[in-house]
């Protein structure tokens, strides 16, 4: 009896230590996720959202200028704000969590959808009665339906300015205000309250501020390969063929310049780097902390290296006009074989549990 009396006890110690460590179960050494969550937050997150703010708010002042003045030097004067923002938002699309999480999801799967639908587009400046606010339309606001509005689909830039009516002056308005409302709410509250909680959330559970980040760093990694180059190339089960109508940014043509902004974020985040070059701690060092941790930095970094030579590599130009380049199938590929890099293997050697559904299968 005695003896079964100390067996039980040792099963319970054992299993009071197993339940305190469950959150937590991997081998770091002693990594202190606390240090990389302020590390990441101060200088990435937050100063690329202030960098984004800024763009949005000076997006805001050209547009109030063309709609007072509707000419072909203030429509160039958006279009310069629009680019400089839109690359902001590509340094941003990963930290869609906490304050960037919207009522109706991520702020990037809100505001930053495309193609954008011009029928939607269309139809609602043409409605007097439209609410922009009381809409679960994505595909007829943010950054792309502000891209459809000033760059227009095949008009000269003066025939553009010619039909710029009050209707559509009026639209172009009211989505630029939505963006403007929603970055400065979600700097805000990163530089109030959120910022701390963040912080204090050092576990590996879901709902952690580690798993929020982690998953929304694969998941943005994800839309840069299966939304950016995979459907624009045609290559996802079930199309026909490439369409150079889907690749991000259509009307402007600097697809191909996103993708470049896109990847250097996830990169930053990786490997633990500002958008200025700073050193941080990012989740490279996390990983060099764990069993196997080291290998798998290290087979990742031969294969960031061979994204970036493939991005290097894509024509220049419009990349809509040039979908079926063996190029962006190159990229596609190398894109595809690291997700298993970020993902399962990542996932698997941090402890960190994949929250959100893709259809990768890795």
């Amino acid at each position: 009896m005695k003896k079964n009396i100390n067996i039980f006890f040792i099963f319970t110690l054992c299993l009071g230590f197993a339940c305190s460590d469950d959150e937590d179960s991997n081998d770091d050494l002693g990594f202190d996720r606390a240090e990389m969550l302020v590390s990441l937050a101060e200088n990435l997150i937050i100063p690329n959202f202030e960098s984004l703010q800024a763009s949005v708010s000076n997006l805001q002042v050209t547009v109030d200028d063309f709609v007072a003045s509707t000419n072909e030097n203030n429509l160039s004067s958006v279009r310069q704000a629009w680019v400089e923002a839109v690359i902001d938002h590509q340094h941003c699309s990963a930290f869609g969590f906490g304050p960037a999480d919207l009522a109706l999801g991520s702020y990037a799967s809100v505001l930053g959808v495309f193609p954008v639908s011009e029928s939607k587009v269309e139809s609602a400046l043409n409605n007097p009665g439209f609410n922009l606010a009381g809409s679960f339309d994505r595909d007829l606001r943010g950054f792309y339906a502000v891209e459809y509005l000033i760059y227009g689909n095949g008009q000269t830039d003066a025939e553009l300015v010619a039909g710029f009516d009050q209707e559509r002056k009026d639209y172009l308005t009211l989505i630029t205000n939505e963006l403007k409302t929603t970055f400065d709410g979600i700097v805000n509250e990163w530089n109030s309250s959120y910022l701390q909680e963040f912080i204090a959330s050092d576990g590996t559970s879901a709902g952690s501020s580690v798993s929020l980040l982690y998953n929304e760093f694969v998941k943005d990694y994800e839309n840069l390969k299966n939304f950016k180059v995979e459907l624009p190339a045609g290559l996802t089960a079930g199309q026909e063929g490439a369409d150079g109508t889907l690749v991000e940014a259509f009307y402007s043509g600097i697809s191909r310049d996103l993708i470049v902004e896109h990847f250097e974020n996830s990169k930053n985040i990786y490997l633990g780097m500002s958008r200025d070059g700073q050193e941080i701690v990012g989740f490279d060092e996390y990983l060099s902390s764990v069993t196997g941790g080291p290998e798998l930095v290290t087979t990742t970094l031969e294969s960031i290296d061979g994204i970036d030579s493939a991005i290097s590599n894509l024509p220049m130009g419009r990349l809509s006009d040039q979908v079926e380049a063996t190029e962006l199938i190159i990229l596609r590929d190398l894109l595809q074989d690291n997700t298993a890099n970020f993902k399962s293997s990542m996932s698997s050697l941090l402890g960190i549990s994949i929250t959100f559904n893709s259809g990768d299968g890795d």
